[in-house]
């Protein structure tokens, strides 16, 4: 989806944008592995003994295991490194494929946190150096064939999960078991993309397997899916079914994964409850009586930290994660580990055109004559990983992204040569050609070529990454957008609508050349139905590609809020109609009105008229100190978010005075139960609709 979550003529909006998805990341990428605390660094006393792969008594550099030592070929997921001898200057590599060095995080001598860089399916050696050393665990990390989307879910089952293969042969007919269990609704979108919703499942880690309706070989994916009957302790969030007497709750460090102890928690406002109390040592606390029944409100709070609270749920079993402030007296800041930077990769290859030289350059014969001042021209570039996630430039470092029919540097080439800077991932790599005005840099794309499953890892030059220039821009689009809510006062009043390209694992097509959007269409009505124009059939090397479809109603032409957005995706109709979801209704405060004072109940709400109902509002403060203030969790049937003063319990100063900054999402997740919500779902791309506005108040 692409969502414009920070106008950045907002200031503090900017802000409250970001956060949204602020450490939106499974607690597994934490860089803590199960609350266990840092080891001291104690040095070994002659002829101290082993303890096998603890690490104590031992300082020469060793890697004994890595845990888990399996995951997804898209890479991405956290692993920890346990052996000896490990410093903060360590560098991993995973077979060939380096880690970046920022995603390194030294927990001790004897245990290295690490992200895992994209990979070929198979085992990998593991290979790490230190000061010149190095050390080798020989098939220490195997890459699975398969990855599944979200990874967990409830016990309860009926998760909607995205299945993606790499060198797979999926085919209809084939099956899908979560452990013993078939998944249901198994949708075979391509030869490496399913769809299915999960069966229900026990507390626990599942083998994931494609079982091939043909008899060919089946595709096993160890341990890929897990299920909670509780909050998941890795993505947080709510669970363990409707509150019968008792609420557990978990508070964790959202930048670390550490527990948060003596972190104030109340159910409800009135702070003469019997059910309110700090964190344990865990960070944890439990709260019981016969008078406990859903639906509840909870807040925790602690200094040096945004306060969260989740609104109207009805589940046993809530995990909060706490954003630290980055106020100078808190002495916290950005999380460790992210001081040694990032490097990019190298992507080299030629562009390839049929024609009757088999030895030599081919002309482009599928583009039309140039006429006087345009010329033939293709660029070069890689999927991004999200829409809202922008590549670096491909011309940076020396970078050769623009190609021409005519170029000096043909000689001993089969094609035209390019090479170009991009993020180091699995990914896909595409041209578009066409012809280009001298003078004004007007591109207008007839041709497109796409190479497939790239791996670059950090630092690394990948070359032979040729590109078969075969694939004509004569298709279109239509889509017709969902009915619209009220306007409101001050907006919305224009529209943007956008196709993409979505390659799974490998990321998003974005056609963007000389700053003209090729996926985006602009216009200040709302007209019936919308062309998009020059786009490719979903055929041979884009076979199992999607179409993602967004229609947006925005303010101004900057795409400020109000706005309400509706999302498709997982669309092939290439040549046909799609018919967009209803947009949602946009927030408007009620209580404060824009401006006015907070209530002195001190409880915000607003009011969205028309569009279906959302399934989730997610409701973020900023104080007037410029700080993080306020995050709550409200069900989507309920328009109020309470900001208790609990300035009265010690050490919990309230929030800071003066102008207060707000912000209401409204978001519409398929298949999501609110009692079941985890913080993987406040990334948008699970999201089918979401409207959002910003508003100000005083304190």
């Amino acid at each position: 989806m692409n969502v414009r979550l920070a106008p950045s003529s907002f200031g503090p909006a900017a802000l409250l944008a970001m956060l949204l998805l602020a450490g939106c990341r499974d607690q597994a990428t934490a860089g803590y592995d199960g609350g266990e605390p840092p080891l001291p660094d104690v040095p070994a006393a002659p002829d101290t003994p082993s303890f096998g792969d603890s690490g104590i008594g031992r300082s020469a550099l060793a890697i004994d295991r890595v845990v888990p030592d399996h995951g997804s070929f898209v890479g991405g997921n956290t692993v920890i490194l346990r052996g000896a001898g490990f410093t903060a200057e360590s560098n991993v590599s995973f077979g060939p494929h380096a880690v970046q060095p920022a995603d390194h995080v030294l927990i001790d001598s004897r245990r290295l946190s690490v992200v895992v860089p994209a990979g070929e399916v198979g085992p990998v050696d593991v290979s790490i150096e230190v000061r010149g050393e190095t050390f080798t665990l020989p098939n220490g990390y195997t890459y699975d064939a398969i990855s599944v989307d979200p990874s967990s879910g409830s016990i309860s089952g009926n998760t909607f999960v995205t299945i993606l293969g790499s060198g797979t042969s999926f085919a209809a007919g084939d099956r899908v078991l979560f452990g013993r269990t078939e998944c249901l609704d198994v949708e075979v979108l391509s030869s490496n993309r399913i769809t299915c919703r999960t069966p229900p499942g026990s507390t626990g880690t599942v083998d994931v397997t494609v079982v091939s309706g043909s008899g060919g070989a089946d595709t096993v994916a160890v341990d890929a899916y897990s299920y909670f009957d509780s909050s998941d302790p890795f993505g947080g969030g709510l669970g363990g079914g409707t509150i019968r007497g008792a609420i557990n709750v978990s508070v964790v460090n959202w930048t670390t994964g550490a527990p948060v102890p003596d972190a104030f928690a109340i159910v409800g406002e009135d702070l003469s409850t019997v059910h309110q109390g700090f964190t344990d040592s865990t960070g944890q606390i439990t709260f019981s009586g016969a008078d406990l029944a859903g639906p509840v409100t909870i807040h925790v709070s602690k200094d040096c930290f945004e306060r969260t609270s989740v609104v109207a749920f009805d589940a046993q079993d809530v995990t909060l994660f706490l954003l630290p402030l980055t106020d100078p007296r808190c002495g916290m800041g950005m999380p460790p580990g992210g001081g040694r930077g990032r490097n990019g990769a190298f992507i080299e290859g030629e562009l390839i055109w049929l024609g009757p030289e088999e030895y030599a350059p081919n002309p482009w014969g599928n583009l039309p004559a140039p006429r006087a001042g345009w010329e033939r021209v293709a660029y070069v570039y890689t999927t991004q990983a999200e829409v809202d996630a922008p590549n670096p430039d491909p011309a940076a470092g020396g970078g050769v992204q623009r190609i021409t029919e005519v170029s000096p540097e043909l000689a001993g080439t089969l094609g035209y040569p390019y090479r170009i800077f991009a993020r180091p991932a699995g990914l896909a790599v595409y041209a578009l050609a066409g012809l280009e005005n001298a003078t004004t840099g007007e591109f207008i794309p007839y041709v497109m070529g796409v190479a497939r499953s790239v791996l670059a890892g950090p630092g690394e030059t990948i070359t032979g990454v040729d590109i078969l220039m075969n694939i004509p821009l004569d298709h279109e689009v239509t889509v017709s957008p969902g009915a619209l809510p009220p306007a409101l006062a001050d907006g919305p009043d224009r529209f943007r609508y956008q196709a993409f390209l979505d390659l799974g694992g490998e990321g998003i097509l974005v056609r963007n050349v000389n700053g003209t959007d090729f996926d985006s269409v602009r216009r200040r009505d709302a007209p019936p139905t919308v062309r998009f124009v020059g786009e490719p059939a979903l055929l041979g090397t884009l076979e199992d590609a999607r179409y993602r479809f967004t229609a947006g109603w925005f303010t101004y032409a900057d795409d400020v809020p109000p706005y309400t957005i509706a999302v498709m995706n997982g669309v092939t109709a290439v040549d046909g109609v799609v018919e967009l979801p209803d947009f949602l209704g946009l927030p408007d405060a009620t209580a404060p009105v824009n401006g006015q004072r907070i209530p002195d109940d001190r409880v915000l709400r607003w009011e969205s008229e028309g569009g279906p109902t959302p399934d989730l509002h997610v409701v973020l403060v900023v104080g007037g100190d410029g700080q993080p203030a306020w995050r709550s969790f409200v069900r989507g049937d309920v328009f109020e978010a309470p900001i208790p003063d609990l300035s009265s319990i010690p050490g919990l100063p309230d929030v800071a005075g003066g102008t207060l900054y707000w912000v209401v999402y409204a978001i519409r997740i398929p298949g999501f139960s609110f009692d079941e919500f985890r913080y993987t779902y406040l990334n948008d791309r699970y999201w089918s609709q979401a409207s959002y506005n910003f508003f100000t108040a005083t304190l």
